[in-house]
């Protein structure tokens, strides 16, 4: 269903009809691990870059969940009051102008859907055309 579309790849992963429970920083986060653009149309993703993008997608939110998710205020917290920790673990997300935990460039971020997307200019090229 994925790579039927003909609009980026981030879009899709936030389009919750498509995936469900993906949001923005699980999406950075994914698109990093499988070192693909979040502007790559979806249809121009291979079937193995698609299926190492769904495998990242779920790693990264069992370690969040693992981690008591990403809380970046009081307002989200656990049943003991506690935030979740795995803001700690962001590779990307919100890590613009630090160096790549991967390959040592600096982290972007741009516009995206009223939202901020981050990635490696590395690892994670914009795509041509």
């Amino acid at each position: 269903m994925l790579r039927r579309k003909h609009s980026e790849i981030k879009r899709q992963l936030l389009d919750q009809t498509v995936v469900s429970g993906i949001g923005n920083i699980y999406a950075d986060e994914a698109l990093w691990r499988a070192k693909i653009n979040g502007a790559r149309l979806a249809e121009k993703l291979t079937r193995r870059q698609l299926i190492a993008l769904l495998e990242a997608a779920a790693e990264v939110m069992r370690d969040a969940l693992s981690q008591g998710g990403t809380s970046f205020d009081s307002l989200y917290v656990n049943v003991n009051g506690q935030s979740g920790y795995f803001d700690r673990s962001l590779n990307v997300y919100g890590r613009e102008g630090k160096p790549c935990r991967r390959c040592g460039a600096v982290i972007r971020r741009e516009k995206f859907m009223n939202r901020s997307s981050f990635y490696c200019p590395r690892d994670q090229p914009r795509p041509r055309g």
